[in-house]
């Protein structure tokens, strides 16, 4: 038996395909919208997220110049640098990241010079050195940069006591920055490192005659 299809409608068919083209551009529109919409909301979270962080770490900060002496509370010392680094491995590109890292730096010198505790000294010790080195991997324009040369070998120089190495890094500092008022004074105290007060003052006393 031949069975015989109605013919179909032309119009019909194409006034379908179009109904199913603006039902698929609204679906479109309305996910795009949603997207956006979600990607707003996330990016305000993190936003809060990101200066809620900074607030408390300029709040430890602020905290600890308070301190008479940082050896009443070096618990604060500690949790400073710790938050200043997590906020700067989490926002490397926020303007003051840098400075946070910087600043945890030094205070890891500080609990490295006056903490108790040998293994803690030398814990803070390294991290002081490596906080250091990021920093001019990393922010190589930080206005304090050149501070980083210094500070390593301070850290060599009174924490380590490894007077070759500390002199290491000040003559990098003197062949970096040769104008520094600094380079100059570096220059002349460069005899003199490593040596006890009584072997300055008889080598200043040579030097006079």
């Amino acid at each position: 038996m031949i069975l015989l299809r109605e013919k179909q409608n032309p119009n019909i068919n194409l006034k379908i395909v179009n109904m199913n083209i603006k039902k698929i551009t609204w679906l479109l529109i309305f996910i795009v919208v949603l997207i956006q919409s979600c990607n707003k909301t996330s990016n305000n979270t993190l936003l809060q997220q990101k200066g809620k962080e900074q607030t408390e770490v300029i709040q430890l900060l602020h905290t600890i110049d308070s301190l008479e002496n940082l050896g009443d509370d070096l618990d604060i010392v500690k949790n400073f640098i710790t938050q200043a680094e997590e906020f700067s491995n989490d926002y490397p590109e926020d303007p003051m990241s840098a400075e946070f890292l910087y600043q945890a730096g030094l205070m890891a010198m500080t609990v490295a010079k006056i903490s108790d505790d040998l293994e803690e000294a030398m814990f803070y010790t390294q991290k002081a050195l490596l906080i250091f080195d990021d920093i001019q991997r990393i922010y190589p324009d930080f206005i304090s940069v050149k501070n980083c040369i210094i500070n390593k070998g301070i850290v060599y120089e009174d924490i380590l006591h490894d007077y070759e190495n500390a002199e290491l890094y000040y003559r990098e500092f003197i062949a970096r920055y040769p104008s520094d008022t600094l380079s100059i004074k570096l220059e002349s105290y460069l005899p003199f490192l490593g040596k006890s007060p009584e072997e300055i003052l008889t080598e200043s006393e040579k030097m006079k005659q």
